[in-house]
């Protein structure tokens, strides 16, 4: 096993945009802190600021991005299916058109199911159910059903937005060849996803960027400063917007994004029944959390290849834990199977 290396912050400056266009809390943001590595063997690829430790190259107009040279991705954002209140038959319908929309995808196409919740400030739940009003003598009524409306809102969600989104990528020689091939993945995607009963969009930049951005700064939730087709004009590029404060990888067990503090979990299973019932309780969780589920479909030679080495790796558990039991003074025939 590797020393562990010696982390030391790094503060670097960063370009200044605009002050007009953002908000209060972001005109001082033009430095960027970040921890890096002290690692003299890649020098050439040490992230430096904020910006360059996001994994991706180029965010495209139309929610195209480039996330190596020639890796590309785009973004699906869909609802829940009422599943639980469908009775047995509609439920193994539901099951079946989605195990064809998994199946839809082959060894060439990398899929992401992302479960995003994070907390809005209030005024952002509210936002939806505000009712213009019309000065035609009900007004009243809008105004005292709209204030109903919001704080129904506010209180059945208790200030957690849940959203969940596909992201699929495949490999491209060309932007040109990944446009009209991710075009038609995506149609085919909302397709299914109708199918199954669920509403489905494709983001563009300024959406995806938005998802970016939340992500960043779930630590002061604030709106997104700008558009995608400010940068322009404001000569910046998606990273610097997007990008939080700085991030911190000293701790071996969390890590800091802006002010907030965080930890991640990976979960490897092998078992022998798998029910929706793990990623419900999950998704149950009202706390800022994000679920990342990573799906490629493998060819069948190799898929029999994976099975047979971890049907070998349960035997072997098996005979060490037999072992064990025996060294210890036990039957190992009164171990469990």
């Amino acid at each position: 096993m590797s020393k562990k290396q010696e982390v030391e912050p790094v503060e670097v400056s960063q370009k200044k945009i605009d002050k007009g266009t953002f908000t209060k809390q972001k005109q001082g943001w033009n430095w960027k802190s970040i921890f890096v590595k002290n690692n003299t063997n890649n020098t050439s690829s040490k992230p430096t600021t904020a910006q360059q430790t996001i994994p991706f190259e180029t965010m495209y107009y139309d929610g195209i991005c480039k996330v190596t040279s020639k890796y590309y991705t785009k973004m699906i954002e869909f609802t829940d299916v009422n599943y639980e209140l469908l009775d047995v038959e509609e439920q193994a319908e539901v099951l079946e058109l989605y195990s064809q929309f998994i199946n839809y995808f082959s060894p060439s196409i990398q899929v992401q199911l992302f479960f995003f919740h994070r907390q809005v400030n209030e005024q952002k739940l509210k936002k939806p159910f505000v009712i213009p009003l019309q000065e035609d003598g009900f007004d009243d009524i809008r105004l005292e059903f709209s204030e109903m409306l919001q704080q129904q809102a506010v209180k059945g969600t208790k200030g957690i937005v849940k959203s969940k989104y596909v992201v699929f990528g495949i490999e491209s020689a060309s932007l040109k060849e990944a446009r009209s091939k991710l075009q038609t993945i995506e149609t085919d995607i909302v397709k299914n996803l109708k199918r199954i009963g669920a509403t489905a969009r494709v983001l563009n930049g300024t959406e995806r960027m938005r998802v970016f951005h939340d992500f960043f700064h779930q630590d002061t939730m604030e709106e997104l400063p700008v558009s995608f087709s400010d940068l322009m004009k404001l000569g910046s590029s998606v990273k610097d917007v997007i990008a939080p404060s700085g991030f911190d990888f000293r701790s071996s067990t969390r890590f800091q994004m802006g002010e907030l503090f965080g930890k991640v979990f990976y979960l490897d299973m092998i078992a022998p029944q798998f029910t929706d019932e793990l990623v419900k309780n999950l998704l149950s969780i009202q706390e800022n959390i994000s679920i990342s589920m990573h799906i490629r479909t493998v060819e069948p030679l190799r898929a029999i290849k994976m099975l047979k080495e971890a049907l070998s790796n349960i035997q072997k558990m098996k005979l060490e834990e037999q072992k064990k039991a025996v060294r210890s003074g036990y039957d190992m025939d009164i171990m469990p199977p």
